[in-house]
């Protein structure tokens, strides 16, 4: 008997929520509905989906091998009837069309808005919606059909290798941008690198790129570092040094998207890193027109912007 793709897809959603109740939630369907799908999918694949010695009091489900099997080439099935959707809207669009683009605020603000403006003037008909979202989360709205693009970044010094595309998705790079080093305008310009790197600086979590650039400056100079403020936002980072409270490493695109009062740039020959902005989607031949056109508009913002200078 033929599986049915679209209980595969019920059964995905049990692995990832833990739960036939919270899978439920999670579709839009009834308790009882999932269980009679997951019944029926046992029926169709001849071999016990769920462990029912572990079910936990009736609430947590666990999947046998065969489910667990199951559960990860349903995320195929998700791409595959993703990608026939976003066909039949390109088909029913015509030259209207729209596109469901999501990314980082820093790239949203200085990249996506810019060329919603453009659009608003050269293609009025595509319609735009704007999703800020991580990137891990991105990934996954990606490969479930309601993301079309997915703007991302990549380090060129990260000691975390940058994972390979899923199956059925590309990675495109949309440009490259430098790390800068900012002081507040209170301080005297520090007399050398080495006397910088020993004061008080503004960083992130040691798994983030600013540290880990700090980190690695620093090994190179042999120098170690004062005083660090850890921040997870730009706006936190940008108003401590602002306030005089310390240096911080930023990337252009960062420098031209928040308020620079009282901060300045470091002037020296010191290479401090490289960020890739990237967008990912469909393979090119996949890809719907909306989002081919989108993405043409992007490119052609971003190769304005960096041909006349993100931070001028």
């Amino acid at each position: 008997m033929p599986i049915d793709p679209h209980r595969l897809l019920v059964l995905r959603a049990v692995h990832r929520t833990g739960s036939v109740q919270a899978a439920a939630t999670a579709l839009h369907l009834t308790a009882s509905g999932v269980s009679q799908h997951l019944t029926r999918l046992e029926v169709e694949a001849r071999i016990p989906l769920l462990d029912r010695t572990q079910r936990g009091g009736g609430r947590t489900v666990r999947l046998t091998e065969a489910g667990l099997a199951l559960a990860q080439r349903a995320d195929d099935v998700a791409v595959a009837l993703a990608e026939a959707q976003r066909e039949v809207d390109r088909l029913r669009e015509g030259t209207a069309g729209s596109v469901r683009i999501g990314g980082f605020a820093t790239a949203l603000g200085q990249l996506v808005v810019p060329t919603l403006k453009q659009l608003a003037i050269t293609d009025a008909a595509l319609q735009v919606q704007v999703i800020e979202v991580g990137a891990r989360e991105g990934v996954n709205l990606l490969r479930a059909g309601d993301l079309d693009l997915l703007i991302g970044e990549q380090y060129t010094e990260s000691t975390t290798p940058a994972p390979a595309p899923y199956p059925g998705l590309i990675e495109i790079e949309l440009y490259r941008e430098a790390f800068r080093i900012v002081l507040p305008e209170l301080w005297a310009t520090p007399g050398s690198i080495e006397e910088l790197l020993a004061g008080t600086w503004v960083t992130s979590a040691s798994h983030q790129p600013p540290r880990q650039m700090l980190d690695r400056l620093c090994s190179r100079y042999a120098v170690t570092p004062g005083q660090q403020h850890i921040c997870f936002e730009s706006q936190t980072m940008f108003a401590l040094v602002a306030a005089g409270l310390g240096a911080a490493i930023v990337p252009d695109l960062t420098l031209a998207y928040l308020s620079t009062e009282g901060v300045t740039i470091y002037a020296s020959a010191v290479d401090v890193g490289t960020r890739i902005l990237t967008v990912t989607g469909s393979r090119r031949e996949h890809l719907a027109p909306a989002p081919q056109r989108f993405l043409a508009a992007l490119q052609e913002v971003i190769g304005r912007t960096t041909t006349s200078g993100i931070t001028g």
